[in-house]
């Protein structure tokens, strides 16, 4: 008899363990721009104590890959941690690189700027790994920031351009801004009664698929085929990786729409 033992590892400003995790929840959605994940770790054997001080200067940096026991890691989480509590169980609140751009605070104004050298001239100092941004050289005559967010100035261009995009940060720690790209390629096709575990009816039409672990984002596209061979398109909305939840190992769940 063989099975797939998870194996996560968390790196909290660069001490890494593996094997500590008793519980993990991480949540992204398109259209909220910050990923948050809750972990408790096992502290029994003082794993973390070394990192006590990190931990309370603040904006610690947090790093997550998870997989399976003897195949490769995928990256899962970059961020920082927001709130912690170290005892014999090390419980971490923490929040996506986008956190920077909600903490961050601008005045000034912008005259007659292309959208690209706005939202490039506002994200790019903020440390990301790479700055994505779809082409966009519609003119922004006037946008005036008196001490707001960087996040609710890419909220205010997207809704007074009307322009229908997200922006968000992705497991590796690299910034977005697109609108929905609905012909991408299926990032992965699932099979009823094989590898899909829960598939369920939700409001408005869309499907809540679990499935086991798997390194799948918001705002990708996947399939999902019927045993008679039927293959439907889907979009994502919304992604949430467990571990640990009811005593079950490595779960993913995806909230869908359907394509056409």
């Amino acid at each position: 008899m063989s099975w797939l033992a998870p194996d996560i590892e968390v790196t909290i400003d660069g001490h890494t363990e593996s094997a500590s995790v008793g519980y993990m929840e991480l949540t992204a959605a398109r259209g909220r721009p910050i990923a948050t994940v809750v972990l408790r770790l096992s502290n029994v054997r003082g794993e973390w104590n070394q990192d006590s001080e990190a931990l309370a200067a603040g904006n610690c940096p947090l790093v997550i890959r998870w997989g399976y026991r003897g195949n490769d890691l995928f990256p899962l989480f970059d961020g920082t941690v927001k709130t912690y509590d170290l005892q014999e169980t090390l419980t971490i609140v923490g929040q996506c690189r986008c956190r920077a751009l909600a903490d961050a605070r601008i005045t000034r104004t912008y005259h007659n700027e292309t959208v690209d050298a706005v939202v490039s001239h506002l994200v790019v100092p903020h440390g990301f790994a790479l700055v994505n941004l779809s082409t966009c050289d519609q003119i922004i005559d006037k946008l005036p920031l008196q001490n707001d967010t960087i996040v609710s100035a890419l909220e205010w261009i997207n809704r007074r351009l009307n322009l229908g995009y997200s922006f968000w940060t992705d497991p590796e720690g690299q910034f977005h801004w697109h609108p929905e790209d609905l012909a991408q390629e299926a990032e992965a096709i699932f099979t009823q009664g094989e590898d899909v575990l829960c598939w369920e009816r939700i409001a408005n039409d869309r499907r809540l698929l679990t499935v086991m672990g798997i390194p799948i984002w918001h705002s990708q596209v996947i399939e999902v085929a019927t045993n008679d061979g039927l293959v439907t398109r889907y979009f994502v909305d919304q992604v949430r990786h467990t571990a640990g939840v009811s005593g079950n190992g490595l779960r993913t769940m995806l909230w869908l729409r359907q394509l056409a």
